[in-house]
C-alpha cells in the first residue's frame, strides 16, 4: 500500500449507515478548507457518492484496488488537492 494511503482511515468495514454516520461527525468535526478521506468498499462508495453530491459537497473517487476506493469528500465553493 502506498505511504499516504496508510494515513487515510479504512472504513471498509463498517456497515453503510454507520458509514454514513462516521463521516457525517468527522464532516462536522473538519476544519472549513479541509477534506475528509476513507477508504470504502465499492457497495459504500455508491452509497457515499450520489448523497454527498446533492448536499453541498465535492465527491472525488479514485480506484485503488479490487473492490477498494479512495473517497475525498469537501465541502462545494472549497479550493480542493488532487
Amino acid at each position: 500500500m502506498k505511504e499516504e494511503l496508510k494515513m487515510i482511515p479504512d472504513l471498509s468495514d463498517l456497515t453503510c449507515t454507520n458509514l454514513m454516520i462516521r463521516l457525517k461527525i468527522l464532516l462536522k468535526k473538519a476544519p472549513e478548507d479541509s477534506a475528509v478521506e476513507c477508504i470504502v468498499r465499492r457497495d459504500q462508495r455508491d452509497t457515499i457518492e450520489v448523497p454527498f453530491s446533492r448536499t453541498g459537497y465535492n465527491v472525488i473517487v479514485h480506484n485503488i484496488g479490487n473492490n477498494r476506493f479512495q473517497v475525498s469528500l469537501k465541502k462545494k465553493g472549497e479550493r480542493q488537492e488532487h
